[in-house]
């Protein structure tokens, strides 16, 4: 009776675990959440021009869909972050902060943005001298894992409950396949709102570290405007 009960709750929270090869016990949705991540990143980091591979889960071409969204809406910003490739995994990790533990908290919207964020920084230039290509090459791969490491976290342990008291990536699913609807409109344009706020908020820490201008410091959303006018 106890047996049971705890296998449900084990079910409900996400943190049942299943034996594996040599009796290692095996984590089914940190094992899914790393497959997504990798199927997104991968599919970012892929040579330029190279034909992009099926998606290999359902969660992972809903990403897909609503990533392409995200980079439409953000197009003329997330090119700028390409240029921080030394930095990709403190900025995604600053990313995460902005949008999965600060006020309100996370959503779905939130979760897509910050894998987003991520496959952009990984995404190759058109064009490389061999040289720059081959050191490019070793710093996408090691990037790619860390970066899965990192969000494998953020998703699995630190907003675990959050996420699998949607509905995990079943969950993240249903939410977009309403995408296309009058309501889901509506709630995307105060979702792009957000996420280019937070995109302009950690580029002008960028903006002030790299110039070494006293302290380093988050602007107030409201000193946005000002202060974008001031450093363009």
């Amino acid at each position: 009776m106890r047996e049971g009960a705890g296998r449900r709750q084990a079910q409900k929270t996400g943190r049942g675990r299943t034996p594996g090869r040599g009796g290692a016990m095996v984590d089914p949705f940190r094992e899914r959440t790393a497959r997504l991540l990798m199927d997104y990143l991968e599919f970012c980091a892929r040579e330029p021009g190279t034909p992009a591979p099926a998606p290999s889960t359902p969660e992972a071409a809903v990403l897909r869909h609503v990533a392409a969204r995200i980079q439409e809406a953000n197009r003329n910003v997330l090119p700028l972050y390409r240029r921080c490739r030394r930095h990709r995994v403190e900025l995604v990790a600053r990313m995460a902060q902005r949008l999965l533990d600060e006020d309100p908290g996370p959503s779905w919207g939130r979760v897509a943005s910050l894998v987003t964020f991520a496959g952009s920084l990984l995404e190759r230039p058109p064009q490389t001298t061999r040289r720059q290509e081959k050191r490019d090459d070793d710093g996408v791969s090691r990037d790619c894992r860390l970066l899965v490491a990192l969000l494998c976290a953020q998703f699995c342990e630190r907003h675990r409950a959050w996420l699998m008291a949607n509905g995990g990536w079943d969950g993240f699913c249903l939410f977009f396949s309403h995408s296309f609807q009058p309501s889901w409109e509506r709630q995307l344009v105060w979702f792009f709102l957000s996420y280019w706020t937070a995109i302009i908020i950690i580029y002008f820490w960028i903006k002030l570290s790299f110039l070494h201008i006293g302290p380093v410091f988050l602007p107030d959303v409201f000193q946005l405007f000002d202060l974008r006018h001031h450093w363009e």
